[in-house]
């Protein structure tokens, strides 16, 4: 029984050490990019953000103070962020391409579906058997047909078609 207590505040031991390492080498790699930022940092934004990692870091009643500086400093983080960005050969930022087609992808699915309150015709019902026979994605479908989601949901219901929502 005493064997075993040991053994057992024996792996603790070991275990808290192996915490205290971890917390060691996290708070190395955080104090690395830390220095990184700031040295990327233009002289004048330095000394500013200096200043506000030094008031976020002391205890303060005041929230509203902590809050703005707190956005202050991530929006000088961003700034040399988005000033590192990778570009292309144009100059462009590499990842303003993505982004723009995620808009675009945005901005289609806000969009009025093109067959909204019309009849289904023949040729639609045709190929929303189909396209679920072929097991194809609910969206895939509407966006094929013209359709929201729930209007190819509500149509398969009625024909007695089995589709899965989450598909």
């Amino acid at each position: 029984m005493k064997d075993r207590e040991d053994a057992v505040s024996q792996r603790i031991m070991e275990l808290r050490q192996e915490i205290s390492s971890l917390r060691l080498e996290e708070y190395r790699r955080s104090q690395d990019i830390l220095e990184a930022l700031v040295g990327a940092l233009p002289t004048d934004t330095r000394a500013e953000f200096v200043e506000l990692l030094e008031a976020l870091s002391e205890a303060s009643p005041s929230g509203d103070r902590r809050s703005s500086d707190r956005r202050r400093a991530l929006q000088i983080v961003k700034e040399v962020c988005r000033a590192e960005e990778p570009t292309n050969e144009s100059g462009q930022p590499q990842y303003e391409h993505d982004r723009r087609v995620g808009e675009r992808r945005q901005l289609d699915r806000r969009k009025m579906a093109r067959n909204s309150g019309k009849p289904w015709t023949a040729e639609q019902i045709a190929t929303l058997q189909t396209l679920v026979r072929l097991n194809v994605p609910v969206r895939r479908i509407g966006l094929k047909l013209g359709r929201s989601s729930a209007a190819i949901l509500a149509k398969a219901k009625e024909m007695h078609l089995p589709l899965d929502p989450l598909n």
